[in-house]
């Protein structure tokens, strides 16, 4: 016989004979799990996995529970609920075979949940009508499920609903940004049917909530009805961030009874009637460059003379800043003034920090400040 076949014949016998004993191996192909893995308690339905709101009021908060059964004959880990949209929030909890609760975490990332053989997995959803991005229309919700089953490792909830708003505010919310608060300020927002030629209609404001008052018109744009809705923040309020709400009573669709109530959401900032923007001022490192500022009079008319500026903490010695009116009167008093802020030496190689304070003519506002920095070169 030929040598060379004769070795080939060989070398097949032994491969033939290690591929062999490692397939008697049967631990190597015996699976961890003995069971179906997590199973829903209406498992017998078309669509566990599924539930429908049906038709919600906007402004309405709702919540489903799933259940599901570990019987995979092992503790299952639940590692993450994970919602497509920010309209849901999922929370999971596990009972186990004496009735008692473990709570999951608020965090649903990352979670290690462990879930013990023959114990429950409840999976609350909750869902604000309020988040829905495009009321009106058919809006399915999906919250997929992460754990280490070897049978049920993804899983997918689906929640369906048709969030029903009869009105629309542009803006969809009161914004006040630095409001002056000797002066208070108004923003103007304009309510409409959200589908054309809705019967709906605003009987009048039901309440104002935070320290605002607000006044209604109606009238028509071409066939369909506007309401013109002004909220103010009040002259005096506190110095700070304000929230509140303005309820609009509404008509059911069809132009009479009540209907239920359009919210819009409120919030402003409450200032000194003279600021200086930016709110903080950051100092550049580059060679002649320069920070741009303004001292801006926020009363609708008002003017402001500057008598000086200075800086006090890290630096101070050798930043200058140059102010000048804009478009002054004769006194040299502006709504407006520019700040041009520069080096005249080298600034320290460590991070600095301190206070720029502009010094006004005005008795009852005689100086403004802001916080200016610089990270370390």
């Amino acid at each position: 016989m030929n040598p060379i076949l004769s070795h080939l014949r060989v070398l097949l016998v032994l491969t033939a004979s290690i591929l062999a004993s490692c397939g008697s191996d049967s631990s190597a192909i015996t699976p961890r799990s003995s069971g179906p893995g997590l199973v829903f308690e209406n498992a017998d339905a078309a669509r566990p996995y599924f539930h429908d709101f049906g038709d919600r009021l906007w402004g309405e908060r709702i919540e489903h529970t799933y259940r599901l059964v570990n019987r995979e004959g092992r503790t299952i880990v639940l590692q993450d609920l994970l919602p497509d949209c920010g309209c849901t929030q999922p929370q999971a909890a596990v009972v186990l075979a004496d009735g008692s609760r473990v709570e999951g975490g608020f965090e649903t990332r990352s979670m290690g949940l462990a879930i013990l053989d023959g114990a429950t997995l409840e999976v609350r959803i909750a869902l604000d009508t309020t988040r829905v991005e495009r009321p009106n229309q058919h809006k399915l919700a999906q919250v997929r499920m992460r754990c280490d089953s070897d049978v049920t490792p993804y899983l997918t909830f689906e929640l369906h609903v048709l969030v029903k708003r009869a009105f629309r505010a542009a803006p969809t919310e009161g914004v006040l940004k630095d409001v002056p608060q000797s002066a208070g300020k108004s923003v103007r927002l304009d309510v409409t049917t959200e589908i054309a030629g809705d019967g709906s209609r605003i009987r009048g404001i039901e309440l104002v909530e935070g320290p605002f008052h607000a006044e209604l018109t109606e009238t028509t744009v071409g066939s369909e009805n506007l309401w013109v809705l002004i909220v103010s923040a009040d002259p005096g309020s506190n110095l700070g961030p304000h929230s509140g709400k303005v309820v609009l009573g509404t008509t059911t669709d069809d132009g009479t009874g009540v209907g239920q109530n359009f919210e819009v959401q409120v919030r402003a900032i409450v200032v000194e009637d003279c600021v200086i923007d930016p709110r903080v001022l950051s100092i550049p490192r580059e060679t002649g460059a320069t920070a741009i500022a303004s001292v801006v009079a926020l009363v609708p008319g008002a003017r402001v003379g500057v008598r000086g500026v200075r800086f006090e903490g890290g630096a101070s010695t050798t930043l200058r800043a140059d102010h000048e009116p804009d478009s002054p009167d004769t006194d040299g008093r502006a709504s407006r003034w520019r700040i041009v802020i520069r080096a005249e030496g080298e600034l320290p190689r460590d991070g600095f920090s301190g206070r720029f304070i502009v010094e006004l003519d005005d008795p009852s506002l005689p100086f403004i400040e802001v916080p200016y920095a610089a990270p370390p070169r």
